[in-house]
């Protein structure tokens, strides 16, 4: 009788271990943040990040980026995504997500260009899963995560 009661709390706790070890994913998958973004080369400008349901892509500013939806390290929260390397100027991106009581409402982190120019970028979650217009228009004709 205690042999059983011994077997069934090690395999309760096994269970709840591996559940705890699997990959999480970062949470942004079919949401989009409003970003205010600040270079290395003095530019502050306002973008909007877009992942895809998914969890294959993240869309910015006009760029479609491959989207790693798995935890990085020990961090739960965490996210990389990376452009298309045969694009004029390339532009990789980590970030997290965060959050008191909603953990994905709020999103930071950084992103450097193939020119060096670096980046950071802290916004909030939108009501919609996609990006309006208004955001992306405000850019311009030069898109910032180029220089």
């Amino acid at each position: 009788m205690i042999q059983s009661k011994c077997g069934l709390v090690l395999t309760c706790l096994l269970g709840q271990i591996m559940l705890l070890a699997a990959p999480v994913q970062a949470g942004v998958e079919g949401k989009s943040y409003n970003v205010n973004v600040k270079s290395s080369q003095g530019d502050n400008f306002t973008a909007c990040f877009e992942f895809n349901a998914d969890g294959s892509s993240l869309r910015f500013v006009g760029l479609d980026a491959t989207y790693s939806r798995t935890n990085l390290g020990k961090a739960q929260r965490n996210w990389q995504a990376v452009t298309n390397p045969t694009s004029v100027v390339s532009v990789a991106l980590n970030g997290e997500v965060r959050g008191d009581f909603v953990p994905d409402r709020m999103i930071s982190g950084n992103a450097i260009n193939s020119n060096g120019t670096t980046y950071t970028f802290n916004g909030t979650l939108l009501s919609e899963p996609t990006c309006p217009i208004e955001i992306e228009s405000e850019i311009g004709s030069e898109n910032p995560f180029f220089k």
